[in-house]
Formats: structure tokens, sequence, C-alpha cells
């Protein structure tokens, strides 16, 4: 699949635009499952022991929950993307 067909998804079969948001839907559970809660305790450990926690992980972890949320917000745009595709093809008429 060339690059313009990659960006161009209303050109894709509907059983594969649907594969994708599922993909998407799975991906986005598994890599926002209990986030929040890391994301608190990073900074509850952080407020405790400052520098001490930042030197021995808390940063690294502060960064792994970011880029986890990153991913989680790009595979909720992926699953979006593909939603949208799949409405606006059920509601096409003739379609």
């Amino acid at each position: 699949m060339s690059r313009a067909g990659f960006r161009d998804v209303a050109r894709w079969p509907g059983w594969l635009v649907f594969l994708v948001m599922a993909a998407a839907a799975a991906a986005l559970a598994w890599t926002s499952f209990d986030l929040l809660r890391l994301a608190m305790a990073n900074r509850d450990l952080v407020a405790e022991h400052g520098l001490a926690a930042l030197a021995d992980g808390g940063l690294a972890q502060a960064l792994e929950i970011a880029l986890r949320g990153l991913i989680a917000l790009i595979c909720y745009l992926v699953f979006k993307t593909a939603e949208v595709e799949l409405v606006a093809r059920w509601r096409r008429p003739g379609g």
C-alpha cells in the first residue's frame, strides 16, 4: 500500500477499516489501563521524596507514563478516524 493509500481511508474496504478500528480500541485499552493511578502514584512519590525520587527512577517513570499517554492518544485518534469513516459509509445513500 502506498503512502497516499495509507492516508486515504475512504478507499479501504469496510472490513479492513473495522479491523483497524478494533485493533486501535484494543491497543487503547492496553496502553491506558491503570495509567491515571500510575501517574498519581508517581506524583505523590516525587512530592514526598523530591529530587531523590527523581534520581531513583521517578523521572524515567514519568517519561514512560507520558509516552504511554501519547500512544493511547494516537490509538484513540486512529479509532475515531475509523469510526467516522464507517459511520459516513453507513449513512451514505445507496452505500
